[in-house]
């Protein structure tokens, strides 16, 4: 199996805008998941859990095989050519970007790196945004 990446922005926690209207004010931007509070986290299981929060999330629109660079370059260019908007938003509500690494033992490859470069840097100066980041490792057996 080879290593995933997974790097995605999301905004969350919201009740007094709707997912739509948030599409709207980024200027049409589409979100790749939405997540609506007391929703079935899963509708096709009857005994899934409810979502807790509202989410607009967004994602790099690249593989995710590529690199953790490559994701966060891609929605950079995203946020910075709408920067103001992204701000009104960031201010209101909770923001993060989101890096999932899923890392494949014994797979040849070398371990996935997260470095956050000046560009990263000078953004989260601007918005009042997080950074979230899941390692997820898994053995293969043999």
């Amino acid at each position: 199996m080879k290593n995933e990446i997974i790097v995605r922005f999301g905004i969350h926690d919201f009740n007094d805008i709707t997912h739509s209207e948030i599409t709207e004010l980024l200027s049409g931007i589409q979100p790749d998941i939405i997540h609506v509070k007391g929703e079935k986290r899963n509708p096709k299981k009857i005994d899934s859990p409810l979502i807790k929060k509202n989410s607009w999330i967004l994602g790099s629109g690249l593989s995710k095989y590529s690199p953790f660079e490559d994701q966060m370059e891609s929605l950079l260019d995203i946020i910075e050519s709408n920067i103001d908007r992204f701000k009104i938003l960031c201010d209101r509500y909770y923001c993060e970007f989101s890096c999932a690494l899923f890392v494949y033992a014994k797979n040849d490859e070398s371990t996935p790196w997260v470095h956050l470069n000046s560009r990263y840097n000078e953004l989260v100066k601007k918005l009042n945004v997080e950074f979230d980041v899941d390692l997820y490792v898994f053995h293969n057996e043999e």
